[in-house]
């Protein structure tokens, strides 16, 4: 072996990594590198993410305290028509006092048994906020309509 290929060994790239649970680390470098940080000082290391992680609250732990809690729409009793369910939904009950997307009406709605297309839906959230019952905020392709 020439003097050449042995530095490039020893200066070569290496990696390594270690998972614990949901976490991993990687140690990458040149080899030398990487080797001096494989005795002591990895163990030590290790040990130490050990205590760390067993501290740490695990990724589901997290994801429910972040989750909001499940809001179901109100019930709507039984409605004449579309712009009586809307302005039930929307105003009367307060639900509509969050703004609302138009796929969160539609759910609701269906949630209702009261079934139409999205089109019919948006052209009387339309006819609400040109009446004043309704506000619609954000732009085109992302509205949201909130209680007046």
């Amino acid at each position: 072996m020439t003097n050449e290929t042995k530095k490039e060994g020893e200066n070569g790239h290496s990696r390594v990594s270690v998972r614990l649970g949901d976490f991993q680390v990687e140690l990458e470098g040149t080899h030398a590198n990487v080797t001096s940080l494989m005795g002591e000082s990895l163990y030590d290391f290790i040990k130490e993410l050990q205590k760390v992680v067993g501290e740490m609250p695990s990724v589901e732990e997290i994801k429910a305290e972040e989750a909001p809690p499940a809001e179901y729409p109100p019930p709507l009793g039984k409605p004449s028509n579309l712009t009586e369910a809307l302005t039930t939904l929307m105003v009367d009950t307060g639900w509509g006092r969050k703004p609302r997307t138009l796929g969160e009406i539609m759910t609701a709605l269906e949630t209702n048994a009261i079934y139409h297309k999205k089109a019919t839906v948006a052209t009387v959230l339309v006819s609400l906020v040109k009446k004043g019952k309704l506000r619609r905020l954000g732009t085109r392709g992302s509205f949201t309509y909130v209680a007046a």
